[in-house]
């Protein structure tokens, strides 16, 4: 059917119709707009409560061992004099919210003190609870969720060592956490928005709270949520479909020192039914004033013909982005409200456009405004760090000229306890400020830009190790070391990499007799994976959580010198590169440490 041979208001139907087109799409559009923008909002601050509540958490375990550092040093705690520990712990205890109770331990788990005193609480023995034995080895303690013995309610244990004047262990002290009343406070008082539920996850990936689904409290994450919550592999904000079937968005936060997870989450719908309120409004206007123009058409069809020309223009300044465009039509007939229409619409398209471009303005000066505020604080950082190494090191370069100026003015004046003495003053005033230039050195790896070029650690490796043998020319120890490994990396930071792990398989082989240290290259899933293995000393893989935190070393000082730095360095600049960096090991076995990077 030819075009001409149709009626005027079967054209003018096409013509409406096609106008509703551009009507309906633009209005989708501006859902889906909306709706990222509502959800980019939800997620960010659904990370925020993650973070904060972490923040928290972190805070009451730091201010919980703060309060046991000063109750082992107390007498009545040293002696284990029950009536006082008893009486000092029930006067510390209510200043201490979230927490049950105070105890004090024997070497052989008895109870010596306990701010709730209770008949029960003097037959109780810990000899069996996993912080106990921890905490008796000597070590500061977050323990795993179980069941309070006094109370009988779930809580987690912090505990740590108690010692006499002599340094010898004589008890441990322990305030458990009352994970009840945390999750009351993390639903209510702790001010958790309306419809996010919260979750605490320790270490061992065991619920310790629980604010949407209380039995799960005491389960395996693994065993009770979706894999895409738990265990999950991002950090950053995602959506998830939960175990009740549910879209929600989950945000993820470390609370350090502990090895616990907060988990956020909060449903996708609201952003969804905010988004489609919104441009239901927009669409349904716009349908409605184009169905009344189209109806209006039909019916007065022969009448509009004089305007069919300007009507079509204007439809192509608007079909070709010109928003400004506006049908001026003489008269006050139906023809003349069909361009009020017209002119409607392409208002509302230019408040859209309008309101698009402030919102785009907006958040350009908010990205501005929060990357001055991101540089500012990296300079008064920089400034702080080169601050406190000047304010520390100058006294301890005091410490250190003033022992040796003792030693040598008036040695001969001292017995060999006092030289002893001085000399140690000397040997820690430089030990400190070795780790202080350490700490700087590792602050700094977080600032400037990568410059990245192709490397071949396996030339640096060989470089390294003739570096090695010609420090200590004495020593036999066989290289093996891979011909080429290429990476695309930062070579000035990829050298300090190298240099911590071949100096430090180097160090810890030299008991070994025949000594063997390697470096080689395997690929595992299409990735480059790099490693440097040795035959030394090892570790125990049971408390290597701590082998990449700053100054936490596996073997004491007399064993090997080292500031427990190294590997905290390495780890930093492989997570720098994009990369990760794994382990392994046993005692007197050697160690392999590996790392690929992106």
């Amino acid at each position: 059917m030819a075009l001409h041979s149709v009626s005027i208001k079967f054209k003018l139907a096409i013509i409406m119709g096609v106008l509703l087109v551009p009507i309906v799409l633009v209005s989708v559009w501006h859902y889906f707009e909306i709706l990222e923008k509502e959800t980019v909002e939800i997620a960010t601050h659904n990370q925020n409560v993650a973070a904060n509540l972490a923040g928290k958490l972190e805070s009451l375990i730091h201010e919980t061992f703060g309060v046991m550092n000063a109750l082992s040093r107390h007498p009545a705690v040293i002696a284990g004099d029950l009536a006082r520990s008893d009486r000092l712990f029930a006067e510390l205890l209510p200043s201490y919210p979230y927490r049950i109770n105070i105890i004090a331990v024997d070497m052989d788990g008895n109870n010596i003190g306990s701010a709730v005193a209770q008949p029960q609480s003097r037959t109780l023995n810990y000899r069996d609870s996993e912080w106990f034995f921890a905490a008796r080895e000597g070590q500061d303690v977050v323990g795993n969720l179980h069941a309070s013995k006094l109370f009988q309610q779930p809580s987690v244990m912090i505990a740590k060592p108690v010692y006499d004047d002599g340094a010898r262990q004589v008890g441990v002290i322990g305030i458990p956490l009352d994970l009840q009343k945390l999750n009351v406070a993390m639903s209510s008082s702790w001010r958790k928005p309306a419809r996010t539920a919260i979750m605490v996850v320790d270490r061992n990936g065991i619920i310790l709270v629980d604010s949407r689904v209380a039995e799960r409290v005491g389960k395996h994450a693994a065993a009770v949520l979706p894999q895409c919550i738990f265990p999950a592999t991002r950090s950053e904000t995602y959506v998830c479909v939960d175990s009740d079937g549910v879209e929600r968005l989950v945000s993820r936060a470390p609370v350090e020192g502990a090895g616990w997870t907060v988990v956020t989450t909060v449903p996708v719908a609201g952003a969804k039914r905010f988004a489609m309120v919104v441009s239901s409004k927009s669409l349904m206007a716009a349908i409605g004033g184009g169905l009344a123009a189209f109806f209006l058409a039909v019916a007065i069809g022969r009448s509009i013909t004089r305007g069919i020309s300007e009507l079509l223009s204007g439809m192509r300044e608007l079909e070709q982005g010109n928003l400004d465009y506006t049908l001026k039509l003489a008269g006050n007939d139906e023809l003349e409200r069909v361009a009020g229409s017209f002119n409607a619409m392409a208002g509302r398209l230019r408040k859209s456009e309008t309101d698009l471009r402030v919102i785009n303005a907006e958040l350009e000066e908010r990205v501005a405004r929060r990357t001055a505020q991101l540089e500012l604080a990296n300079r008064e950082m920089e400034s702080f760090s080169y601050s406190v190494s000047h304010d520390l090191c100058a006294p301890l370069r005091h410490l250190s000229g003033f022992s040796q100026a003792l030693l040598e003015d008036h040695g001969g004046r001292l017995d060999e306890d006092a030289r002893s003495l001085l000399d140690r003053i000397d040997r820690a005033s430089k030990r400190m400020s070795d780790m202080i230039d350490a700490m700087l050195g590792l602050s700094r790896l977080t600032r400037g830009e990568l410059s990245r070029e192709t490397v071949d650690l396996g030339a640096m490796a060989r470089e390294i190790a003739a570096e090695l043998r010609k420090f200590q020319p004495e020593r036999v120890v066989t290289f093996t070391i891979a011909g080429t490994a290429s990476v695309y990396a930062d070579p000035r930071l990829m050298r300090i990499v190298m240099e911590n792990l071949l100096g430090n398989a180097w160090k810890y082989t030299r008991r070994s007799e025949n000594a063997e240290i390697a470096f080689g290259t395997v690929h595992e899933e299409g990735k480059l994976v790099c490693f440097v293995r040795d035959n030394g000393v090892g570790f125990d893989m049971a408390f290597a959580d701590r082998l990449f935190t700053p100054f936490q070393r596996m073997h004491r000082d007399e064993e090997f010198e080292g500031d427990g730095i190294g590997l905290a360095t390495v780890q930093r600049i492989i997570h720098r590169h994009g990369g990760r960096v794994w382990y392994e090991a046993a005692v007197d076995r050697g160690a392999t440490f590996f790392f690929s990077l992106d």
